[in-house]
């Protein structure tokens, strides 16, 4: 594994772009026009994996004090799938690599479904304008997390209280728009704010807690007794785009597609739980990057078992293997369909494989794929 060189590892993403579209050409008709038809969303984020050992390259350590190697990995949030991926350590910076990893994410994308509504997101860590710019130069939507700026701050004074508008599926959140277009930006980027309102009880004391940090700055210094007095107690988030959000409606239909983005991070959960991603173990970087593409790649096949033999409409799956969204994580597959016991018998010169009582879901999950057409 350390021989294998950058380009080598490249070759990994182009197998997985055949494999992805070869997945997509088994789905059924309509779920396949459902997924390829749009939007198809890309999601772009990090996780921190933990190391041990003090010798070990290509790691660092994160705010939190951790020695960590970095997965920065572009995912197709429909499907829950890898489309490309890095490995940093813990203190790289995920918008110098972002352009290049939404061009190979693109690349990797079936050409049904790069032809058809693209659109990428990503958090607050990859506010800048160069990936944005890349994505106006691919012509694809963007949809980019802003920090919290003073710039932003002063743009609240100047909306107007009727410019706010409920949210979609969140108690107490409205959202407005604002012309902003920073610097080198793409001219037809706009601002996008959402707030909450909060029980005074919800915010922590603590100047350095999460959820204190998105109060408005002449709140966010005031102690709880203060704060407990104020008319209202708002927490805000900036998101910068260039979905039309021309009207209430398709505003607050950009922030609840915004705000789903999170999907990605069920990827994550999965690499980590069910495929080993908990932590890496070489002192090699090279073998820690393959170590990482398999944990990812289990989590790819696990989503595609799932678009193959569940049961969907249009892009849902409404009867999978799961609870999560009709979804079950590995281990719940590895232990439903590959960890049964059995008992292989001949009866009637044939052989026949008899499973123990409450596993029939293997039984299921392989008529289905029998069922699927032959590759050519």
């Amino acid at each position: 594994m350390r021989r294998v060189t950058p380009a080598q590892w490249r070759a990994v993403e182009s197998g997985l772009a055949a494999v992805t579209g070869r997945m997509l050409d088994l789905l059924p008709a309509e779920r396949a026009a459902a997924l390829a038809g749009g939007p198809v969303t890309i999601d772009l984020d990090t996780t921190d994996v933990e190391v041990y050992g003090r010798k070990k390259r290509g790691v660092a350590y994160n705010h939190q004090g951790q020695r960590v190697g970095r997965p920065h990995v572009a995912a197709w949030a429909e499907t829950e799938t890898v489309l490309a991926a890095d490995l940093g350590d813990g203190t790289d910076d995920p918008r110098a690599t972002a352009p290049d990893l939404l061009r190979r994410a693109l690349a990797a994308l079936p050409p049904r479904a790069r032809a058809g509504r693209v659109a990428m997101r990503a958090d607050a860590g990859y506010f800048a304008g160069q990936l944005a710019r890349t994505a106006h130069e691919a012509r694809i939507s963007f949809a980019i997390g802003a920090k919290r700026i003073a710039p932003l701050w002063r743009l609240l004074a100047g909306i107007a209280e009727d410019a706010w508008h409920d949210a979609i599926e969140m108690d107490g959140a409205q959202v407005a728009v604002a012309e902003y277009c920073p610097d080198w930006w793409p001219a037809d980027t706009r601002l996008l704010i959402r707030r909450v309102q909060l029980d005074p009880a919800q915010v922590s004391a603590d100047p350095r807690s999460r959820r204190r940090r998105t109060l408005h700055p002449d709140q966010r210094a005031l102690p709880i007794p203060e704060l407990a007095q104020q008319p209202a107690v708002y927490a805000y988030s900036f998101i910068l785009t260039n979905l039309d959000v021309s009207s209430p409606a398709r505003a607050a239909a950009a922030e609840h597609w915004y705000r789903h983005r999170t999907t990605v991070e069920n990827l994550f959960r999965d690499s980590k739980l069910g495929a080993a991603l908990r932590h890496l173990p070489s002192g090699y970087p090279q073998v820690n990057l393959a170590w990482m593409w398999g944990a990812l790649l289990a989590a790819t096949m696990a989503a595609w078992l799932h678009q193959l033999t569940a049961m969907a409409l249009g892009e849902d799956i409404v009867h999978g293997h799961g609870v999560r969204g009709g979804k079950a994580m590995i281990a719940t597959l590895r232990w439903r369909l590959i960890a049964v016991p059995g008992r292989l018998i001949r009866h009637a010169r044939h052989l026949v494989l008899r499973l123990p009582p409450g596993h029939g879901l293997l039984a299921e999950v392989l008529a289905r794929l029998r069922d699927l057409p032959t590759p050519a």
